[in-house]
């Protein structure tokens, strides 16, 4: 789900209740949901960007283990084409 995308809809969709002219219990019931689903929508957001960071870290720190081992071997042409193909990552 795109939290920004639903953001952006959701406050475009309570433009009439944000600007009646005599907002009614209805109105104000509306903005505070749509309020709330907009927090929630950042929240998640957040969460999300937090979470792709933490993927990344674990992706180079497997990348560095294995870059480590491949140290480890002898050297050949072999060897060497596993140290050109991770660092070229």
């Amino acid at each position: 789900m795109d939290f920004n995308k639903l953001n952006t809809e959701l406050y475009q969709l309570s433009s009439p209740y944000r600007f009646a002219r005599k907002p009614t219990d209805f109105d104000k019931g509306y903005l505070k949901i749509s309020n709330w689903i907009n927090d929630l929508c950042f929240h998640f957001e957040k969460k999300r960007q937090l979470q792709d960071a933490t993927d990344e870290d674990e992706f180079k720190a497997l990348l560095d283990e294995y870059r480590t081992k491949i140290n480890e071997l002898e050297d050949s042409d072999y060897k060497r084409g596993l140290l050109k193909a991770i660092n070229e990552v």
